[in-house]
C-alpha cells in the first residue's frame, strides 16, 4: 500500500510540471488574412532592423535603435494617419482594451505607431496623437507613444520583418492592409500578433506579459500563459485539448491519492485502536476475545 502511494505520489508531482510545459506557445501558421496581399503573416521569432530610420511625430530623426534593446515590450501598430476607417477602429480598440489593463505607458510597456503612407508629415502624425491621445485614458501615454513616417524602403523593410502585408488599391485610392496588433519583445523580436478590430484586455495583458519576457505579470498570469495557447482562429489565449487532457488527468491523480490517503489513515487508526485496547487490559488481543 506504501508503495503503491508513493507511486502515485510520484505521478501527482509529474502531473503538473506536464502541465506547465504543454505546448502553448509555439509559433501560429494560419494568421487571418483580410485581403489577398494584405495578410498578417507568421512572423513570430522575427528580430526588426534596429537600425532602421524614420522622422517622429516632433520632426526629429527616429531609429528603432531608440526603443530596442530597452526594457519595456512594444506594442506595434502599422497602418496610415489618414485612413478613413479600418486604422482609426484598430487604434480606438487597441486605446480601449489597453485603458482597461492595470498596466501603465511608459512603465510597463511602449507604443509605437509606423506609417506606411510615404506621403504622410509629422504634423499629420502629430495631428493624430492629438486626437487619439486622450482615448488611452492612461497617464504617461504622450512620452510612451512614437508615431513614426519614413521613406518606402525603411517602412517595408520594418513591414516585412514583422509580417504585415500591404498595397496600394488606386480604384479606392486607399491602402489595403490587415488590423493588427504586433507585440515586441524589449530586444525587438516579435512575440505575439492579434488580427482583428477588436481586443480583449485581457488577451493584450496576457500578450504584453508573455513579450515582457518576465518582467511585466504576477504569479496567475504565468500559470495562464502556461496552461493557454493562443489560437490565432479566434484571437485570443484559451485552453488546448491536450492541457485540458493534462490538467484532467492531473485531477484524477489528485482524487486516487486523497482516496488512498484516507484509507491509509483508517487502516493506522484501526490498528492504533487495537493497540490502545490491548494496553488497557493488559492481555492480548485473543485473550479478549470470549470463548468459543
Amino acid at each position: 500500500m506504501n508503495r503503491l502511494f508513493s507511486n502515485l505520489l510520484i505521478v501527482l508531482l509529474l502531473s503538473p510540471l506536464a502541465v506547465a510545459q504543454a505546448p502553448g506557445h509555439s509559433p501560429s501558421r494560419d494568421l487571418e488574412v483580410t485581403d489577398e496581399g494584405a495578410t498578417q503573416l507568421d512572423k513570430i521569432g522575427a528580430m526588426v532592423d534596429r537600425e532602421l530610420e524614420f522622422v517622429d511625430e516632433r520632426g526629429y530623426p527616429y531609429t528603432l535603435k531608440q526603443l530596442f534593446p530597452g526594457k519595456h515590450p512594444v506594442v506595434l501598430m502599422m497602418g496610415y494617419y489618414s485612413c478613413p476607417s479600418m486604422c482609426g477602429q484598430v487604434l480606438d480598440a487597441a486605446f480601449y482594451a489597453l485603458g482597461k489593463t492595470d498596466l501603465q505607458p511608459g512603465k510597463d510597456y511602449r507604443i509605437l505607431s509606423v506609417s506606411i503612407d510615404p506621403a504622410e508629415t509629422p504634423e499629420i502624425a502629430a495631428n493624430r496623437k492629438g486626437v487619439f491621445l486622450p482615448r488611452l485614458m492612461k497617464t504617461g501615454g504622450d512620452d510612451a507613444w512614437h508615431l513614426l513616417v519614413g521613406d518606402p524602403k525603411n517602412t517595408k523593410a520594418l513591414a516585412d520583418q514583422v509580417g504585415f502585408q500591404f498595397y496600394w488599391t488606386e480604384a479606392i485610392r486607399q491602402f489595403a492592409h490587415p488590423p493588427s496588433l504586433i507585440f515586441l519583445t524589449p530586444e525587438g523580436k516579435v512575440s505575439r500578433v492579434i488580427v482583428n478590430t477588436y481586443f480583449e484586455p485581457e488577451d493584450v495583458r496576457l500578450a504584453l506579459v508573455e513579450a515582457s519576457e518576465g518582467t511585466l505579470g504576477t504569479f496567475w498570469d504565468n500559470v495562464k500563459l502556461n496552461c493557454l495557447t493562443f489560437d490565432p482562429r479566434t484571437n485570443t489565449y484559451s485552453l488546448a485539448a491536450m492541457t485540458l487532457m493534462r490538467i484532467g488527468g492531473a485531477i484524477t491523480v489528485i482524487v486516487l491519492v486523497v482516496m488512498i490517503w484516507i484509507m491509509i489513515r483508517r487502516e493506522r487508526g484501526k490498528g492504533r485502536s487495537k493497540a490502545s485496547n490491548s494496553s488497557a487490559t493488559g492481555l492480548p488481543d485473543s485473550a479478549t476475545s470470549p470463548a468459543g
